[in-house]
Protein backbone atom coordinates (compact mmCIF):
# COMPACT_ATOMS: atom_id res chain seq x y z
CA UNK A 1 0.00 0.00 0.00
CA UNK A 2 1.34 3.18 -0.87
CA UNK A 3 2.54 5.65 1.96
CA UNK A 4 1.70 9.09 1.52
CA UNK A 5 2.76 11.81 4.01
CA UNK A 6 3.15 15.39 4.41
CA UNK A 7 5.38 18.22 5.28
CA UNK A 8 4.67 21.11 6.84
CA UNK A 9 7.14 24.48 6.46
CA UNK A 10 5.51 27.47 8.51
CA UNK A 11 6.78 30.39 8.33
CA UNK A 12 6.67 33.56 10.59
CA UNK A 13 7.59 35.97 7.81
CA UNK A 14 7.42 38.73 10.72
CA UNK A 15 9.88 37.28 12.51
CA UNK A 16 11.88 35.92 9.22
CA UNK A 17 11.79 32.50 10.88
CA UNK A 18 10.98 28.93 10.29
CA UNK A 19 9.06 26.06 12.41
CA UNK A 20 11.14 22.82 12.83
CA UNK A 21 11.64 19.85 14.34
CA UNK A 22 14.73 17.72 15.73
CA UNK A 23 13.49 14.16 15.81
CA UNK A 24 13.82 11.28 18.75
CA UNK A 25 12.65 8.38 16.98
CA UNK A 26 12.10 6.83 13.61
CA UNK A 27 14.11 6.45 10.55
CA UNK A 28 14.67 10.38 11.00
CA UNK A 29 16.05 9.76 14.71
CA UNK A 30 18.26 12.85 15.43
CA UNK A 31 17.70 14.91 12.02
CA UNK A 32 16.24 18.01 11.63
CA UNK A 33 13.62 18.80 9.29
CA UNK A 34 9.74 20.39 9.44
CA UNK A 35 6.81 18.84 10.92
CA UNK A 36 4.92 16.51 9.19
CA UNK A 37 3.47 12.84 8.56
CA UNK A 38 1.45 10.13 7.63
CA UNK A 39 -1.46 10.23 6.14
CA UNK A 40 -4.70 8.65 7.66
CA UNK A 41 -6.77 6.45 5.57
CA UNK A 42 -10.14 9.13 6.44
CA UNK A 43 -8.02 11.98 5.74
CA UNK A 44 -7.50 14.54 3.17
CA UNK A 45 -3.45 15.17 2.56
CA UNK A 46 -4.51 18.79 3.51
CA UNK A 47 -6.22 17.89 6.85
CA UNK A 48 -3.17 15.89 7.86
CA UNK A 49 -0.30 18.51 7.41
CA UNK A 50 -2.76 20.46 9.74
CA UNK A 51 -3.21 17.51 12.06
CA UNK A 52 0.40 16.45 11.79
CA UNK A 53 1.92 20.41 12.65
CA UNK A 54 -0.33 20.72 15.60
CA UNK A 55 0.44 17.14 16.84
CA UNK A 56 4.02 17.53 16.56
CA UNK A 57 4.17 21.13 17.54
CA UNK A 58 1.08 22.56 19.40
CA UNK A 59 0.88 25.25 16.38
CA UNK A 60 -2.28 25.28 14.05
CA UNK A 61 -1.69 26.39 10.41
CA UNK A 62 -4.38 27.73 8.16
CA UNK A 63 -4.86 27.88 4.42
CA UNK A 64 -1.73 25.36 3.56
CA UNK A 65 -0.29 25.75 0.03
CA UNK A 66 0.93 23.07 -1.87
CA UNK A 67 4.75 23.83 -2.53
CA UNK A 68 6.04 20.46 -3.79
CA UNK A 69 5.96 16.87 -4.36
CA UNK A 70 8.72 14.32 -3.10
CA UNK A 71 8.42 10.51 -4.02
CA UNK A 72 10.85 7.93 -2.67
CA UNK A 73 9.63 4.58 -4.31
CA UNK A 74 12.28 2.80 -2.64
CA UNK A 75 10.62 3.09 0.52
CA UNK A 76 7.56 3.26 -0.95
CA UNK A 77 6.95 7.23 0.40
CA UNK A 78 5.17 10.01 -1.08
CA UNK A 79 5.27 13.46 0.57
CA UNK A 80 3.53 16.39 -0.27
CA UNK A 81 5.16 19.39 1.04
CA UNK A 82 3.06 22.85 2.27
CA UNK A 83 3.80 25.68 3.51
CA UNK A 84 1.67 28.21 5.51
CA UNK A 85 2.33 32.06 6.95
CA UNK A 86 -0.86 31.60 8.96
CA UNK A 87 -0.89 30.03 12.00
CA UNK A 88 -1.54 30.86 15.62
CA UNK A 89 -0.89 28.84 19.30
CA UNK A 90 2.71 28.49 20.79
CA UNK A 91 5.46 25.42 20.80
CA UNK A 92 4.19 22.49 23.07
CA UNK A 93 6.38 20.08 24.32
CA UNK A 94 6.12 16.60 22.21
CA UNK A 95 9.33 15.25 24.14
CA UNK A 96 8.71 11.73 23.07
CA UNK A 97 8.57 12.30 19.47
CA UNK A 98 10.14 15.62 18.69
CA UNK A 99 11.41 18.49 20.28
CA UNK A 100 10.05 21.99 18.01
CA UNK A 101 11.54 24.83 17.65
CA UNK A 102 11.78 28.10 16.00
CA UNK A 103 14.55 28.55 13.36
CA UNK A 104 15.92 32.21 12.19
CA UNK A 105 15.76 32.12 8.41
CA UNK A 106 19.10 32.65 7.69
CA UNK A 107 20.43 30.24 9.73
CA UNK A 108 18.66 26.63 8.27
CA UNK A 109 20.74 24.06 9.76
CA UNK A 110 20.77 21.52 6.57
CA UNK A 111 24.25 20.11 7.66
CA UNK A 112 21.64 17.98 10.24
CA UNK A 113 19.11 17.30 7.65
CA UNK A 114 18.93 14.18 5.28
CA UNK A 115 20.12 14.26 2.39
CA UNK A 116 16.79 14.47 0.12
CA UNK A 117 16.43 17.63 2.53
CA UNK A 118 19.57 19.42 1.89
CA UNK A 119 18.53 19.08 -1.96
CA UNK A 120 14.96 19.90 -2.27
CA UNK A 121 14.50 22.39 0.38
CA UNK A 122 16.28 25.48 -0.48
CA UNK A 123 14.50 25.93 -3.49
CA UNK A 124 10.90 25.62 -1.49
CA UNK A 125 12.15 27.55 1.11
CA UNK A 126 13.42 30.23 -2.18
CA UNK A 127 9.57 30.42 -3.21
CA UNK A 128 9.83 27.59 -6.11
CA UNK A 129 7.89 24.52 -6.16
CA UNK A 130 9.91 21.48 -6.47
CA UNK A 131 8.51 18.09 -7.68
CA UNK A 132 11.26 15.53 -7.03
CA UNK A 133 11.53 11.72 -7.13
CA UNK A 134 14.81 10.01 -4.80
CA UNK A 135 16.42 6.94 -5.33
CA UNK A 136 18.09 5.31 -2.16
CA UNK A 137 20.40 2.40 -2.13
CA UNK A 138 20.16 0.12 0.33
CA UNK A 139 22.33 1.96 2.70
CA UNK A 140 19.80 4.99 2.36
CA UNK A 141 22.02 6.59 0.41
CA UNK A 142 20.60 8.99 -2.83
CA UNK A 143 21.71 7.32 -6.29
CA UNK A 144 19.27 8.96 -8.60
CA UNK A 145 17.20 12.04 -8.61
CA UNK A 146 14.86 12.95 -11.00
CA UNK A 147 12.74 15.95 -11.92
CA UNK A 148 8.97 15.36 -12.17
Amino acid sequence: MRKEASLSIVEDVKNHKFLMIRHHRGINNGCINFPGGKKEADETIEDCVIRETFEETGITIKNPVKVGYIEFPSKNFYVHVFKSTEFSGTIKENEAEVDAFWQDADNIPYQEMREADRDFLPEILAGKCVNRRYIYDENFHIIDIVNL
